[in-house]
């Protein structure tokens, strides 16, 4: 597995065994169980809420329509994690999933709009897999995030500030790998 060629999605107990990942709109008929609790996430805030009816430009879908993957391997938000907070997150498995097993995607880069707003067309691009490669290292807005919460002695979302990949899935399992951000002596 090359890391720079994956894309990367929070394992859970709800999609430990899973051979695919589906949208929250898929999982509200096949589990509604893990439907309730990846939902429930926004409801902390109306801007939030609102979230779940965005419409996704190019996708031509809603937000709840879509599979969210990270092109920032996970241990660089560890690592900045440590580093900007002095925190040391527990362990949290990922899935890496080779980006060639994506079917049509893009890349949502937020930095226009605000959470809650419709997604500014320019805040969008086709996913090139050709081209591609993940991050090895988190973004300035996302570092920025961290030291934020940190200095507010608060924690918040792992990947605010970061871009993400969209696709309407489903997004097969079968080549991909679990892993830890946490460094291997971690």
């Amino acid at each position: 597995m090359i890391p720079e060629r994956c894309v990367f999605h929070a394992r859970t107990t709800h999609n430990a065994d899973a051979r695919d990942l589906h949208p929250l709109s898929v999982l509200e008929r096949t589990d509604p169980r893990a439907f309730a609790s990846a939902i429930a996430k926004h409801d902390d805030t109306p801007e939030r809420q609102r979230l779940r009816e965005t419409w996704i430009p190019v996708l031509e879908a809603t937000w709840t329509e879509v599979v969210f993957l990270s092109p920032v391997q996970p241990r660089a938000i560890w690592e900045a994690w440590r580093t900007i907070a002095g925190v040391e997150l527990p362990g949290q498995e990922f899935w890496a999933i080779p980006v060639e097993d994506l079917g049509p995607a893009v890349v949502f880069d937020r930095h226009l709009s605000r959470t809650g707003d419709p997604i500014d067309p320019r805040e969008i691009d086709a996913l090139d897999v050709a081209a591609y490669r993940s991050s090895a290292e988190t973004t300035p807005r996302n570092a920025r995030w961290i030291d934020e919460l940190a200095r507010a002695g608060r924690r918040g979302a792992w990947f605010n500030g970061t871009p993400h990949i969209l696709t309407q899935g489903p997004v097969p399992l079968r080549s991909a790998e679990v892993i830890d951000w946490r460094p291997k002596n971690g």
